[in-house]
């Protein structure tokens, strides 16, 4: 069964249903003022999120210890020639 995070535009309430309540609020209150969000559609979101960050922060680590390595063997190559 899905839930449904349903927020009142106006005053910024929020409320939880599940979908047989969602649609018995509906044909009693207007849709115009209200914002419905999938619960677990929101949950798979933030998670692909933390999983994108994560994913680019390993990125960027192994990047940097590339260039790292790289300028270690060139500094160490320029030592050797002039001493």
């Amino acid at each position: 069964m899905k839930h449904f995070k349903i927020t009142n535009l106006k005053s910024k309430v929020v409320q939880f249903m599940n979908e047989s309540e969602k649609d018995q609020f509906f044909t009693k209150n207007s849709l115009g003022n209200y914002k419905r969000e999938n619960v677990q559609e929101l949950a798979r979101e933030r998670y692909n999120k933390k999983l994108h960050d994560f994913a680019f922060s390993v990125g960027v680590l192994a990047v940097f210890t590339i260039l790292l390595f790289l300028m270690c063997g060139t500094l160490g190559f320029i030592d050797s020639l002039i001493f």
